[in-house]
C-alpha cells in the first residue's frame, strides 16, 4: 500500500515537473514570460490527454474481452450440439427400445417404440410384477431385470435403471428359433440330455422333454409356472454365468427318478437373453472313474508289496509312481521324488552318488535310454553292474499312455548262486571223469543231466551227441545204432520210469549186442533223478576164461 501511494506521489511530482517545463517552453515560444494561468491550462491539457489515452485502452480491452466471451460461448454451443447429436445417434443405434419415466413428466419419452412396448407389457400377463418393479424404480431408484410376455411377443426382456433423476426402462424383444421353427424345437426335445433357457432374472423360459422328465414335471407350462429347477446349484451357475459372461461347467449329483445320478452341468450366457443350460447324465462315467481310481490305488498297493523295483514315467518323462522297492533300491529322498522329477534328472542324481554303471560317454548313454519317449517300439532289456558290486536286470517298456515303465530286478544273489552252481557242476563233472565206470544221470523227465567221458566211450558216443540234454530214448537209439540193439536200455528205461524203489539195485552182468560183458547198476537220487552206472567186465571175463583154460590144460 505504501509503495502504491509512493508511486502515485512520484508520478504526480513528475507530471508537475513536466507541466512546468512545458509551460516555460510555450511562453518562450510566445516571447513572453510564463503566467500563472499558463500553468493551469497546461495541467488541464496534459490531464485530458492522459484520461483520453486510458479510456481508449479500456475500450480496447473490453472489446477483446467481449470477443473472447462470444468465441467461448460459440464453442460451448457447438460442443453441446455435438454431445446431443452423439447421444441421439447412440440411442438410435441401440437395439433396445427405451422409455424415460418420471413423476414430473406428463408423458414418457420414447425411443424406438419404448412407450408402446411399455403399454403392451402393462396389459400383458406379467403386468403386476412389472408395475411393482417400475413403481419402485421411479420412487426409490431400484434397478430391476424382468422377462415378460405380450400378445405379440412371447419373450421380452425388460431392464430398469435409474439415470440421474429419471427412470429409464429398456425393452429387448427376444426373437428365437424356438418359436419360429417347430422342427428346431422338435430336435431339441429329442435330445437325450436335459436342456433349458433362463432369462436375466433366472426365471425359466423354455425346457426340453428330457428336462421335464428329469424334474418330474408334466408339461412345459407347469414348469414355467413353478419356475422349476433341475438342481439348486444350477441356479448358482446361471447367476455366475450372467454376471461373469462366461461358460461354467460343474459336476453335480441329484436324485432323478428315485436314484442318485451324476450330472455334468454346463451353463453359458446368451447374447442379451439370459443363459442356456445342459445337463448330461455321466453316472456311468463317474462310476468308471471311481473304479479306475480304486484300481489305481489297488495297483499301487500291490506294487508296494512286490520285491521288484518299478518306476512309471509319463509321456513328458516325469515320474508318475514308484513302488517301495524302487525307493529302497535307489535310496532317493521321498520329498524329491514327490516333486515328480524327470528320468533324465534321476539319472543325473544317481550318477552323482555313483549308483549307475560307469560309462565312458554318459551323455550318449543317457540319450540312448531316453529315446524311448520319441516313439517307436524300442525296448530295453539289459544288465547293470553297479560300482558297489550290485547287479541289476533292467527292463524298459513303453506303456499305452505314451510313457515308459522301468523294472529293476536285483540279480546279485542269483548270479552268485548260479556261479556257485556252475562251479559245483564243474567239480561234479571232473569227479565223474576220474571214474573208470560209465556214469549217466537221468532226470525224472528222462533227460540226460550229467555224464562222464567213460560213458560216452563205452557206448561209442560223441560229445556232440550228448550235448543239449537229450532224452533217454534218443540216447538209447544212438547207442543201438553204434553197438547194436539189446535189452540193456530197455532195463534202464523201465527203471527210470518205475516208482517203486525196490526195483532198483545191482543187475548181473549182461552180454551186450557187440559181445562185451557189461554190469548195470542204478540208484535213485534225492531229487528224483536216476544214476546209471555201466562197468565193462569184458577184459576181466576173458582173463578169467583164459586162466581157467590154462589151469585145465596144466592138469
Amino acid at each position: 500500500m505504501h509503495a502504491f501511494l509512493y508511486a502515485i506521489v512520484v508520478s504526480l511530482h513528475h507530471i508537475g515537473l513536466g507541466t512546468t517545463k512545458l509551460t516555460s517552453t510555450l511562453a518562450s515560444a510566445a516571447n513572453r514570460g510564463p503566467a500563472p494561468s499558463d500553468y493551469t491550462m497546461t495541467a488541464i491539457v496534459i490531464t485530458s490527454c492522459i484520461v483520453a489515452l486510458g479510456c481508449c485502452a479500456w475500450a480496447v480491452l473490453e472489446r477483446l474481452r467481449a470477443v473472447a466471451h462470444r468465441e467461448a460461448a460459440r464453442k460451448a454451443l457447438e460442443n453441446a450440439q455435438c454431445q446431443i447429436r452423439f447421444r441421439e445417434a447412440m440411442i438410435s443405434a441401440c437395439p433396445e427400445a427405451i422409455a424415460v419415466l418420471g413423476d414430473d413428466m406428463s408423458a414418457p419419452l420414447s425411443y424406438r417404440g419404448g412407450s408402446a412396448l411399455l403399454e403392451a407389457c402393462l396389459h400383458g400377463p406379467n403386468a403386476v410384477p412389472l408395475a411393482i418393479k417400475t413403481t419402485a424404480l421411479i420412487e426409490r431408484g431400484i434397478a430391476f431385470a424382468l422377462t415378460v410376455r405380450t400378445a405379440g411377443h412371447p419373450v421380452i426382456t425388460v431392464r430398469g435403471q435409474p439415470i440421474g433423476s429419471r427412470a429409464v426402462v429398456f425393452f429387448r424383444i427376444e426373437e428365437g428359433m424356438l418359436d419360429s421353427d417347430p422342427n428346431f424345437r422338435a430336435a431339441l426335445d429329442s435330445l437325450p440330455f436335459a436342456a433349458w433357457i433362463r432369462g436375466r432374472d433366472l426365471s425359466l423360459q423354455w425346457a426340453n422333454l428330457a428336462f421335464l422328465a428329469a424334474t418330474g414335471t408334466r408339461s412345459l407350462d407347469q414348469a414355467l409356472a413353478t419356475d422349476t429347477a433341475l438342481d439348486r446349484s444350477e441356479l448358482d451357475l446361471a447367476r455366475s454365468a450372467i454376471e461373469g459372461n462366461e461358460t461354467f461347467d460343474a459336476r453335480r449329483y441329484a436324485v432323478i427318478g428315485g436314484k442318485r445320478r451324476a450330472l455334468e452341468l454346463s451353463v453359458q450366457r446368451l447374447a442379451g437373453s439370459g443363459v442356456i443350460g445342459t445337463a448330461v447324465d455321466v453316472t456311468s462315467a463317474a462310476l468308471a472313474e471311481a473304479q479306475l481310481v480304486l484300481n489305481a490305488d489297488a495297483d499301487a498297493d500291490m506294487a508296494d508289496k512286490v520285491s521288484t523295483a518299478m518306476a512309471v514315467f509319463d509321456a513328458d518323462q516325469h515320474l508318475i509312481r514308484c513302488n517301495r522297492a524302487c525307493r529302497m533300491l535307489w535310496s532317493l529322498p521321498e520329498e524329491w521324488l514327490a516333486a515328480k522329477p524327470t528320468q533324465g534328472e534321476i539319472f543325473d542324481r544317481l550318477r552323482e552318488v555313483r549308483r549307475l554303471p560307469e560309462q565312458p560317454d554318459f551323455s550318449a548313454w543317457k540319450h540312448a535310454h531316453l529315446q524311448m519317449y520319441e516313439g517307436g517300439e524300442r525296448k530295453i532289456d539289459e544288465f547293470w553292474h553297479l560300482p558297489d558290486g550290485q547287479s541289476l536286470r533292467v527292463v524298459a517298456r513303453p506303456n499305452l499312455l505314451g510313457g515308459v515303465y522301468l523294472l529293476f530286478d536285483d540279480i546279485s544273489e542269483r548270479l552268485r548262486l548260479e556261479t556257485s552252481l556252475a562251479m559245483d557242476a564243474q567239480v561234479q563233472q571232473a569227479t565223474l571223469d576220474t571214474l573208470e565206470d560209465g556214469i549217466a544221470i537221468f532226470g525224472s523227465d528222462g533227460l540226460l543231466k550229467l555224464h562222464n567221458s567213460a560213458f560216452a566211450k563205452l557206448w561209442r558216443l560223441q560229445e556232440s551227441d550228448l550235448a543239449g540234454k537229450p532224452h533217454l530214448k534218443t540216447v538209447a537209439r544212438l547207442a543201438a545204432s553204434r553197438v547194436g540193439r539189446d535189452s540193456l536200455w530197455d532195463i534202464v528205461a523201465a527203471s527210470v520210469n518205475a516208482r517203486e524203489p525196490e526195483r532198483y539195485g545191482d543187475w548181473s552182468r549182461v552180454e551186450r549186442a557187440d559181445g562185451r560183458i557189461v554190469s548195470l547198476s542204478m540208484s535213485r537220487l534225492p531229487d528224483g533223478a536216476t544214476i546209471v552206472s555201466f562197468k565193462d567186465f569184458t577184459d576181466l571175463e576173458r582173463f578169467q576164461a583164459g586162466l581157467g583154460e590154462r589151469t585145465k590144460f596144466a592138469n
